[in-house]
């Protein structure tokens, strides 16, 4: 029996979130599609009835873990503001989830790897987390400091994960907070 276009569109979204999650755990490389379908609770054979190709899902994949992101960081800066949305992004918490929230701390290098469709989602989830994070998005100055921020906090969870254990993880992310805080 045929699904109704409601009940497809849930099915489509359910697959992306599960790759989303799938990516930011084992990789771009590592994505399999058949844990992917398995995880959306779905056989690999339908895969092919959402997407065109693999690239395709790894794509919406980091869009929605960029959407998901990018929420936490604006919801908690509304509430608390920027320093704390830092603090959030930059805690041990975040560096020590088994789902890493942020997809380019988790997959930055990978992505730039990767070609055109995984590319441009990449270049899409940056902007939007350089927009999260200006002051005024429409300022060029504003969104330089921005640029700078996410580069720094990118960097400096990245550098936490590759040492996390030893004391100089909690460093990077400590002088990364310093260093950001205004």
């Amino acid at each position: 029996m045929r699904k109704s276009n409601k009940e497809a569109a849930e099915t489509r979204r359910a697959i992306v979130a599960a790759a989303a999650d799938h990516i930011r755990r084992t990789g771009i490389g590592g994505a399999s599609l058949s844990e992917v379908m398995a995880a959306a609770g779905l056989t690999h054979g339908g895969f092919y009835k959402h997407f065109r190709n693999r690239e395709q899902l790894i794509g919406e994949a980091l869009v929605a873990a960029g959407n998901a992101s990018a929420g936490m960081l604006g919801a908690v800066r509304a509430e608390k503001g920027r320093n704390a949305a830092l603090d959030s992004y930059l805690s041990a918490e975040h560096r020590d989830a088994a789902t890493p929230t942020c997809p380019m701390a988790a997959l930055g290098s990978e992505a730039a790897r990767c070609s055109g469709e995984t590319r441009a989602a990449a270049a899409t989830v940056i902007e939007q987390m350089i927009d999260e994070l200006a002051e005024d998005p429409s300022s060029e100055e504003a969104r330089g400091e921005a640029m700078l921020d996410y580069a720094t906090m990118i960097g400096a969870m990245t550098l936490a994960r590759i040492v996390s254990g030893t004391p100089l993880s909690e460093q990077i992310l400590e002088r990364a907070r310093e260093r950001l805080h205004r």
